[in-house]
């Protein structure tokens, strides 16, 4: 079904807009610095993830990811679809550093594009590194990935912000930059930190992470 000539990327969805383009791999496999949190809420798992087309396509992208020529193919993809904005892991994580330094090389040749993504794999001391020195390029917007069980990390890098799983409706902590709510929180009252698209407002609005791009700006 997939071969060498099946496009790496993806145009976004109902959430990101079709401006954004998307680089997703297996949920939880991928995840080494997960929480259970995380991981009982993952959206990566639920509803379309579901299905045997999207689970085979995940696998796919996944098994590009160890072929020598990762690098050189999504460059190339990236300037001739004429990307823009490209969000990592709508599905997925960093899953080790060599994979995180295969995306540093990737930015490095695509100045033009912004990327950005949210990770918890700042929790794995193996990858943290790596994780940073793609955090600091000028085209990345690197969110660190928290809720109640990861805790806040000690030292965040200057080029990273906090986005914050919040499963309660305790107010979130006063670092997380951003906030996501899973959908039984969404009537809760409105932040200026919570997701415009995760609230009734924004939802009412139409919103979209292209419409309003906090996330990659």
């Amino acid at each position: 079904m997939f071969d060498s000539s099946t496009p790496l990327l993806q145009h976004g969805n109902s959430k990101l807009g079709r401006a954004i383009h998307v680089w997703s791999i297996p949920a939880l496999d991928t995840c080494p610095g997960s929480t259970a949190v995380c991981r009982q809420l993952c959206y990566a798992t639920r509803h379309r993830f579901r299905f045997d087309s999207v689970r085979r396509r995940l696998a796919w992208n996944r098994r590009q990811c160890d072929r020598p020529d990762f690098v050189e193919r999504m460059v190339a993809e990236i300037r001739s679809s004429g990307v823009l904005v490209l969000r990592l892991h709508v599905a997925g994580d960093f899953y080790d550093a060599e994979y995180a330094g295969k995306w540093t090389a990737i930015v490095k040749r695509s100045p033009r594009v912004r990327f950005y993504g949210y990770s918890r794999s700042w929790r794995v001391a193996s990858i943290a590194a790596a994780l940073e020195e793609l955090a600091a390029l000028k085209a990345v917007r690197l969110w660190w990935s928290v809720d109640d069980e990861s805790g806040i990390p000690a030292n965040v890098p200057s080029t990273v912000r906090l986005a914050y799983l919040q499963t309660s409706s305790a107010a979130p902590p006063s670092a997380a930059d951003l906030v996501f709510r899973p959908p039984r929180l969404r009537s809760l009252p409105e932040l200026p930190v919570v997701c415009d698209h995760e609230t009734p407002s924004g939802r009412t609005l139409g919103v979209t992470c292209g419409s309003c791009g906090r996330c990659f700006r």
